[in-house]
């Protein structure tokens, strides 16, 4: 459609046109190597991620940030009925068992533009473990770069440029592998299970010490309470920092994202700046241009 048509200019006359199968097929690729290392990331050692894409749709509204903010209808696909029972589930980390996650990744899907083939899900499951499944998209995106400037798609863009398409895709796999250590490497242990034992220490003997020493027994609950509730809300969010991409409802809302990288490489199909350097009659042209397609759509 005209949305997404890049412009070129003919001999001083601004035509339309649609992005070439190069364009579009690099778009697919690279929105497909993004939407694969997120769901690498969240979905952490989850081997089949089937469930955990869509077709990318222009225009729909972006996911919601806040998985509180989704429609009842799609809560209940990963949530109890009850709040209460969920909330309670959720700080022993039961809620984190590998059949709610699938609910709840199924529920947000990753957005890829031109959707998934079966093809590519295939290969894509039968990679196994999440850095193969992120290496085989790499493949196929250098690939396919390398097979279309052999065949000159390309045109005359000079081969260093061409060069620094693999080395963006290149640091693009350093700050994935710099996330996986984040979603891997686990806080020490030791560490770890002696805070959990000192947070309910002091959840027991905090309230003594205040019986014990404080003549006032409204103030030494108030105390009591605040005493506690810091040490616990420290260990909370400890446990929520150590792994960003998978605490639900707490996580990094990765397909948010997802869907405004994918919107990011539609708009680069429009073409260049009409201000830039084109004829003084560019923006009347281009009005005009606009009009006789909506004409012909109606």
């Amino acid at each position: 459609d005209m949305d997404h048509a890049g412009f070129y200019c003919d001999n001083g006359k601004i035509r339309s046109m649609k992005p070439s199968p190069f364009i579009l097929e690099a778009s697919h690729l690279v929105s497909l190597l993004s939407a694969v290392a997120l769901a690498t990331l969240r979905n952490g050692d989850l081997e089949n991620i089937d469930f955990a894409f869509d077709e990318h749709v222009p225009g729909e509204a972006w996911p919601a940030v806040d998985p509180d903010a989704l429609t009842q209808k799609v809560r209940e696909e990963y949530e109890e009925a009850s709040r209460v029972m969920t909330f309670i589930k959720y700080l022993f980390g039961v809620t984190r068992s590998e059949k709610h996650r699938k609910l709840y990744f199924s529920a947000r899907p990753m957005q890829v533009l031109g959707g998934v083939s079966n093809a590519e899900r295939k290969l894509l499951n039968n990679a196994r473990g999440p850095s193969a499944k992120v290496c085989l998209c790499l493949l196929w995106l250098q690939a396919f770069i390398s097979r279309e400037y052999m065949a000159g798609s390309t045109g005359s863009v000079a081969p260093p440029i061409i060069s620094r398409l693999f080395q963006f895709t290149s640091d693009g796999m350093l700050g994935y592998n710099q996330s996986r250590k984040i979603a891997l490497i686990p806080f020490p242990f030791a560490h770890a299970q002696l805070t959990a034992l000192f947070t309910a220490v002091i959840g027991v003997l905090v309230p003594i010490l205040n019986l014990s020493f404080v003549n006032n027994k409204i103030f030494g609950g108030v105390v009591t309470f605040l005493t506690v509730m810091v040490f616990t809300g420290l260990h909370e969010v400890s446990r929520e920092l150590e792994s960003p991409f998978n605490n639900a409802p707490n996580d990094l809302p990765l397909n948010t994202l997802q869907a405004l990288f994918n919107e990011g490489l539609l708009i680069m199909h429009s073409g260049f700046n009409p201000d830039s350097y084109w004829a003084d009659n560019a923006k009347l042209q281009l009005g005009e241009l606009f009009e006789e397609t909506s004409v012909s759509k109606a």
